[in-house]
């Protein structure tokens, strides 16, 4: 049976060991670009941590809708709002998938009653009581954006309030942030509480000779022995797909099916990679922008063949800043783009993503 490699984060994962062993003293956050590997790298270090020395509250945001602080009380305390409080079970103990509550706590937090925030600490110093250290990991925290208590105060700024007061203040818990967002990186990065409580670390796509050295061994990383890839074939993914560890391993699975005689067709191969970034191009073309489209694309594209990459100043001159930012902006937040909030620089969100740019202008620039 296939399974998904996991290549080269002994530094990323030496980091992690060495963070959760020191005292909680700041937020951690990781960034970096989609399908770059932040997901897999989080839970296989969950996976290697003793579980009689760690306790994980773990929250991957992205499995959720939450539009409310209601869901926010589901999500991170499994609290029931379709219930009235007749309804309620009378158990000394709610053995949910994060916190156990006891019933009164459950029922006050079900009737907006206590404070989320209050129950949280109770229960992570009982954790410590217990003889072991908590952990909260959370998966795309920009989730709870836009979110308001009692319509007046800001979640997302309770919630950072909260870690802060968990690490910095009373080292009581380590707290893990990853997300593919350059931008909310960049804006609670800014939050003057934040700047000085917290620590970014960048997961980017893997280089190059780590997927060389992938892509040789996919019978040890993978369980693929159905084929090997040739030097030429690796050359071909490395030049389409660059490092980004979805695409590629998605693409081993899917010549599993062309495979014959423990080869796969050169041609084979290059159309499905060309699928993809076909597939990258029809987004581009039934994007709905903010303010700019045709234009703008082609600048990026012409930007991103010279070099790779661009600053916001090289395209300010043409376009009016306010609004070149808000599309930009959501070009990041809809992963048409990679923004890294340390340096400033706008990425294609993957090689497919670059290839795709650049038939937007072959189309196009005419």
């Amino acid at each position: 049976m296939k399974k998904v490699a996991f290549i080269d984060r002994e530094k990323e994962f030496k980091f992690l060991q060495n963070w959760i062993e020191s005292e909680p003293n700041a937020i951690l956050f990781l960034y970096g670009p989609k399908s770059g590997g932040k997901t897999t790298l989080i839970y296989k270090f969950i996976e290697s941590l003793d579980k009689e020395k760690y306790e994980i509250k773990d929250f991957n945001l992205r499995k959720y809708v939450i539009s409310n602080y209601k869901d926010f009380l589901s999500v991170f305390f499994g609290i029931d709002f379709s219930k009235s409080k007749e309804d309620v079970k009378e158990k000394r103990q709610y053995n949910l998938r994060i916190f156990k509550l006891d019933i009164e706590t459950y029922k006050g937090l079900q009737n907006l009653e206590y404070d989320a925030f209050e129950i949280m600490e109770k229960e992570l110093l009982k954790i410590r009581v217990e003889g072991k250290k908590p952990i909260i990991l959370i998966d795309e925290l920009q989730a709870l954006e836009d979110i308001y208590i009692n319509g007046k105060r800001e979640l997302i700024k309770e919630v950072f309030n909260f870690f802060i007061a968990m690490t910095k203040e009373s080292h009581l818990c380590h707290v893990i942030v990853a997300s593919s967002d350059g931008y909310f990186i960049e804006k609670i990065y800014t939050y003057s509480k934040l700047s000085k409580t917290s620590k970014l670390m960048e997961i980017d796509y893997l280089d190059r000779d780590a997927i060389y050295y992938w892509l040789k061994n996919i019978d040890r990383e993978n369980n693929i022995t159905n084929y090997r890839l040739t030097d030429e074939q690796i050359d071909l993914i490395w030049e389409k797909l660059g490092g980004s560890i979805w695409e590629i391993d998605d693409i081993l699975q899917t010549m599993l099916s062309y495979a014959r005689d423990g080869k796969v067709d050169t041609e084979e191969l290059l159309n499905e990679l060309n699928k993809i970034i076909h597939a990258n191009y029809i987004r581009l073309i039934e994007y709905r922008p903010l303010f700019y489209k045709k234009d703008l694309f082609l600048d990026i594209a012409k930007l991103f063949l010279n070099k790779g990459y661009f600053y916001l100043n090289e395209l300010a001159s043409k376009y009016e800043e306010t609004k070149l930012m808000d599309e930009l902006g959501n070009l990041v937040r809809l992963n048409y783009l990679y923004y890294n909030p340390l340096t400033g620089e706008y990425k294609p969100q993957g090689r497919s993503f670059y290839w795709a740019y650049i038939k937007y202008a072959e189309e196009f620039d005419k």
